[in-house]
């Protein structure tokens, strides 16, 4: 990720979560019910967003929930040797 995409993000998060925030006073109670609205409408909105800066290569990369990293030059540890 770019410098201006994390940029571009955090403002548009910010800023969704403001105005969802403002949307959701109308018509949701407070607590977990407006807390819930205002995660799904900053959801919808910097999502898209996300997925846009994809498509112009501001955010590259692949995520890899399983693989565990080693740092650089080292080996893994082999359970209590030292």
């Amino acid at each position: 990720m770019t410098v201006r995409a994390f940029i571009v993000l955090l403002i548009v998060t910010v800023l969704a979560i403001f105005f969802a925030d403002r949307v959701a006073q109308g018509f949701s109670a407070p607590g977990l019910e407006r807390t819930f609205t205002v995660l799904v409408i900053s959801a919808a909105v910097v999502a898209p967003v996300a997925w846009l800066l994809g498509r112009i290569g501001w955010i590259t990369g692949r995520l890899d929930l399983g693989a565990r990293r080693t740092p650089s030059g080292q080996s893994p540890r082999n359970g209590g040797q030292a």
